[in-house]
């Protein structure tokens, strides 16, 4: 059984009162044979060495990422860090990072990492988490094929690192003792655990009803649709894509095993017309066109709550959302993260943190999980 704990600080400037006030809220002698610890953080705490001295202090295994806003125990903002703490007697956590990823090295170096992990456990974990980089040229969705590949399609949540802009110049992941910009972290667990993974992206009535099919693509990158160029498609429905309302318009794809429709963003849209998406679009598979919109934000955190609320489970409720439902509620940026802290209220231990694309498992026909990446999502992690 995992135990779950969680603290946070505003104090970005003064190290010594910032960690006080972080272990004021965790009784780290209290704590189970095995612990490890999760920290999310506006960029600012690292710059102040908040974070590097918190990891110091701190008697076990540290993994984190940078964040845009977050939400620990109630209280939520941009200019936060969360501590959670896993603790348990009986499920053991190892923690790892890679070095910096490059575009010739970065499959040879998750698997490598992921496996000297692993061999220090006593057999495969039962699930990972982990927290990617935003690397220039190493999309979100290479790095959880890579993940998955390098631990043999063991269940992976978690989420990419987000920053204060849409730059990601100051997007940073933590691990191994060790501050990257390049770097994936890892938690590896091990034991009698049984977390259940939980996403929403688009509200059904946000759905187009008309869906289409790839009918040319390569990896990312979608070529044709219904035999027609990606704008050309889009303007057929209605919908003109320019680089400014790219980010808002989210494609479900179906991947035709019976998983749940994954939300992928437009990145880029190339001179030739071509698209670069958030993630894998398979020829001969179909996508719906999605729209976004503040009461559609608030009505999929409601309904991944509710699941989560309804597994029955207690021990502790990790939430990743992607960034662009924060920007996307401007004016009222904490919308979402008000909400889930009053929804939750006093129900569970929980932690809330933007992430810059989201990494949850999918169920398929047959039961299977399948690691995917996704935009726009709201994903929860409950143990």
């Amino acid at each position: 059984m995992i135990e779950m704990y969680t603290a946070y600080t505003a104090e970005i400037d003064e190290v010594d009162d910032a960690i006080e006030e972080l272990f004021g809220q965790i009784d780290l002698g209290n704590l189970k044979k095995n612990s490890v610890g999760i920290i999310s953080c506006y960029y600012d705490f690292i710059e102040t060495g908040v974070v590097q001295e918190l990891v110091e202090r701190l008697p076990f295994g540290v993994v984190g990422y940078t964040a845009m806003a977050s939400l620990n125990d109630g209280d939520f903002g941009m200019y936060r860090l969360g501590l959670t703490v896993l603790t348990s007697d009986d499920v053991v956590f190892e923690s790892t990072m890679t070095t910096a990823l490059t575009a010739e090295n970065y499959e040879e170096e998750i698997a490598k990492t992921y496996q000297e992990a692993r061999r220090k456990l006593p057999s495969d974990p039962a699930f990972i988490i982990s927290y990617f980089p935003i690397p220039a040229d190493i999309s979100g969705y290479d790095l959880t094929v890579a993940m998955d590949r390098a631990c043999g399609g063991i269940p992976v949540w978690g989420g990419m690192s987000s920053d204060m802009d849409m730059t990601y110049e100051h997007c940073r992941t933590i691990g191994g003792g060790r501050i990257e910009q390049l770097g994936i972290a890892m938690i590896l667990i091990h034991g009698d655990v049984e977390p259940e993974f939980i996403l929403t992206s688009i509200p059904e009535e946000n759905i187009r009803e008309y869906s289409a099919l790839i009918t040319e693509s390569s990896g990312c990158t979608l070529v044709t649709v219904n035999d027609m160029k990606p704008q050309a498609y889009l303007d057929s429905v209605g919908l003109k894509l320019t680089a400014e309302n790219s980010a808002t318009i989210p494609l479900l794809v179906d991947y035709g095993d019976g998983s749940t429709p994954v939300a992928l963003g437009i990145f880029h849209v190339h001179e030739n017309g071509d698209v670069l998406c958030g993630g894998e679009m398979p020829k001969g598979k179909t996508f719906s066109v999605g729209d976004i919109s503040a009461e559609g934000i608030i009505e999929t955190a409601t309904i991944s709550l509710n699941d989560a609320l309804g597994s029955g489970k207690r021990s502790g409720l990790l939430l990743m959302p992607c960034v662009t439902r924060y920007i996307m509620l401007a004016p009222k940026q904490n919308a979402e993260l008000e909400f889930v802290s009053e929804f939750l209220g006093d129900n569970i231990p929980y932690a809330m943190a933007y992430a810059g694309g989201e990494v949850c498992p999918v169920l398929d026909n047959d039961g299977k999980l399948h690691n995917r990446f996704h935009n726009y999502t709201f994903t929860a992690c409950i143990l």
